[in-house]
């Protein structure tokens, strides 16, 4: 009977120190990609339409750069409008340098298998050709951008 309550005491203090090993020894940090680029600044955008807050925008930065195109800089806005940018989907901030800036923002409507979708943001924002925003990162970067009146056009299936 000694020996079992002996074991178990064993076995507890065992998993007790594999749980806190994994919980507090272990932190997973993904390996960078080669090419990555060596600094990312903090980039804090706040996006408004009509001088008021657009939740649920999805922001991306086009770098203007050849060489740098296949890093995705991306976030989506908070109730307040603020976009925390991440690049690669996994590193917040931004690398430096000059970007075309994309905006979207869809409301899907309707029963499922016959969903409209509507943009609510003028479609010049959605395509790194059209939009007229801008943005230099030279280090941290706050920036604003107003995308203009609300709008509720059907996008084709």
């Amino acid at each position: 009977m000694e020996n079992i309550i002996v074991m178990k005491i064993k076995y507890g203090f065992v998993l007790t120190f594999i749980v806190l090993f994994i919980f507090f020894g272990c932190h997973f940090v993904p390996a960078v990609p080669d090419g990555f680029p060596k600094n990312l600044y903090p980039c804090k955008l706040t996006i408004l339409q009509n001088g008021t807050p657009l939740q649920g925008a999805r922001v991306a930065l086009v770098h203007q750069d050849e060489n740098q195109k296949n890093w995705g800089i991306s976030g989506i806005s908070d109730t307040e409008g603020v976009v925390q940018l991440y690049t690669y989907g996994k590193w917040q901030g931004a690398p430096k340098g000059k970007f075309k800036v994309t905006i979207v923002k869809h409301l899907v409507e309707g029963p499922e298998n016959k969903e409209i979708t509507y943009t609510l943001i003028n479609e010049q924002f959605a395509e790194p050709e059209t939009t007229p925003l801008e943005l230099e990162i030279k280090g941290k970067t706050t920036q604003t951008f107003d995308v203009g009146a609300a709008i509720k056009k059907k996008i084709p299936n």
